[in-house]
């Protein structure tokens, strides 16, 4: 036994001056260092093109050694390519309405060992212009079309893609008769700034390298587009066939004779010796009927009864416009005193909307000359349909319960009077 105790002695020696050795080269440092840490990438989701951002990284390494860092990006521009932080400009477009792409970060820390650890991120590059226009694609109806304020009959449709636009239209001409279809091509570009409700597009027209310069308005069905250089407006529906005509369809199949619609309108008789009779139904004693076809016995209680049921607000005195519907029709424009300018019009309409102060203003302006009417065409459709009204915002001029002139179209205020007096001539 003490023989084999020195030898297991040197060999637990040995071992340990071994051990020491191996700990003190650089092999064993780099058997036993572990890789750096990322605890944080931070690239943008997405920027526009041409764009320049910050990219920046956070490692940690156990053994506190000094680490290396080194980015590639797929495309683009970097200030520098090593540092945790590094600045990175998205690749240019020289068109503007370009589709987005993707952009592939990949990011390497080294520490003193040589041993990485990476991370991996995307970017989406993106054009706004075109990201908007992706937005107004579609195929729309055209509602209405009108220049210089003036209606056209007309029927078309438009067809966008983010860039390029195909605008078809048959005009109706006179007896119902139609010219031949006209088909239109052609790109386009939005202009600063770029927004989905509203802005400037310049059209170009195959064929043709002067762009046409374009104003819309857009509300997420109804796309509206005016063209200051001809006095041209277009309102175009995207939710398919204009919903007017179907509702229409299934409501009043032929609703073009205005005297059979006021008879359902109005279910009592406007004549004022019907109405007397409706007025004095219990005339039990003959002596009071024989005094009531007098004209001063009558009691004036029930006479002012009448007058407002009849024509409740025959002078507009207070200078606003009045709502018209279906049911009144009859007794605030065919039978009202003073003439009526009837505004066909919807809350829908950007071309309403815009003609709201004008109309008010001459509304109070001329009130002792003519009553300005306002009617909802999507509440009141018998109406509508009566007078064959296709476009709005539109105007009809009555006097003594019947037309004599009609206009449509947003318009100065100048003109929009001088439209009304001309009529009233």
């Amino acid at each position: 036994m003490n023989v084999f105790k020195p030898v297991q002695i040197g060999v637990v020696i040995l071992l340990v001056l071994q051990i020491a050795i191996f700990s003190g080269c650089d092999q064993y440092e780099e058997f036993t260092n572990d890789p750096p840490e990322i605890t944080n990438l931070t690239v943008p989701v997405e920027v526009e093109y041409g764009e320049t951002v910050q990219l920046r990284i956070r490692a940690f390494d156990a053994n506190d050694d000094s680490l290396t860092y080194i980015w590639d990006v797929s495309e683009g521009t970097l200030a520098n390519d090593t540092g945790p932080q590094v600045q990175w400009t998205a690749p240019e477009s020289s068109e503007k309405m370009v589709p987005s792409k993707v952009v592939t970060v990949n990011v390497y820390v080294r520490d003193g060992s040589e041993k990485d650890a990476s991370k991996t991120a995307t970017i989406l590059v993106y054009s706004k212009p075109y990201r908007v226009a992706e937005v107004l694609s579609g195929t729309y109806r055209l509602v209405s079309k009108s220049v210089h304020g003036d209606p056209v009959q007309v029927t078309g449709t438009l067809r966008l893609t983010p860039t390029t636009f195909t605008q078809e239209f048959q005009e109706i001409l006179e007896g119902e008769a139609q010219s031949l279809k006209q088909f239109v091509t052609g790109s386009y570009k939005l202009i600063r700034p770029f927004a989905q409700s509203n802005g400037t597009i310049h059209w170009f027209t195959q064929g043709d390298p002067r762009p046409s310069v374009g104003t819309y308005t857009w509300d997420g069905r109804f796309l509206a587009l005016v063209f200051r250089a001809d006095s041209t407006q277009y309102i175009y529906n995207r939710a398919g066939p204009d919903p007017e005509v179907v509702e229409t369809d299934d409501a009043e199949p032929e609703p073009i004779d205005p005297e059979p619609i006021e008879e359902d309108i109005e279910p009592e008789p406007i004549d004022p010796e019907p109405i007397e009779e409706d007025i004095e139904p219990e005339p039990i004693d003959p002596e009071p009927v024989e005094e009531d076809v007098e004209p001063e016995p009558i009691d004036p209680e029930p006479v002012e009864e009448l007058e407002d049921e009849v024509n409740p607000d025959p002078v507009n005195t207070d200078g606003k416009p009045v709502v018209i519907t279906d049911a009144t029709f009859n007794a605030e424009v065919l039978d009202a005193e003073l003439p009526v300018v009837l505004e066909f019009e919807a809350d829908w309409c950007p071309f309403c909307r815009q003609m709201k102060p004008i109309v008010a203003s001459v509304a109070l302006e001329h009130r002792n000359t003519f009553i300005i009417g306002k009617l909802d065409i999507d509440e009141n459709r018998r109406t509508t349909e009566a007078y064959k009204v296709r476009g709005i915002p539109a105007y009809i001029v009555f006097r003594n319960g019947a037309e004599v002139a009609r206009f449509a179209g947003a318009m100065p205020k100048e003109r929009f009077i001088q439209q009304i007096l001309k009529a009233l001539q």
